[in-house]
């Protein structure tokens, strides 16, 4: 496709922006760019703050606890505590779902 690049299968962020540009070619590119990392910059915001981010469709972002567990390091045979933290858990919505379903696809 031209001069994207891509590691291997991953689409990576300046890609992303190419791809709106393509669509948008109005638009300079320095402003999609700008738009895609206020976008990222908001949703990042918003789960740091606890809340959930709901994109219809695509799916949602959410932070779960995790709890803090105790185990044995089979190497060392040193007793280690890992403390609760948190993760991002990303539920596809029901289009995106239907769609990986289908398997892999070119454009």
């Amino acid at each position: 496709m031209g001069n994207e690049k891509t590691n291997g299968s991953t689409i990576l962020k300046n890609e992303l922006a190419m791809r709106i540009h393509r669509n948008f070619p109005a638009h300079l590119k320095k402003d999609i760019n700008t738009v895609v990392d206020i976008i990222f910059f908001a949703m990042s915001e918003a789960l740091t703050e606890g809340r959930r981010i709901e994109i219809r469709g695509f799916g949602s972002f959410s932070l779960h606890k995790q709890k803090g567990r105790e185990f044995v390091n089979p190497k060392t045979k040193k007793y280690t505590i890992c403390p609760p933290n948190y993760r991002i858990i990303f539920k596809p919505g029901k289009w995106l779902n239907n769609l990986a379903s289908a398997g892999p696809f070119s454009e």
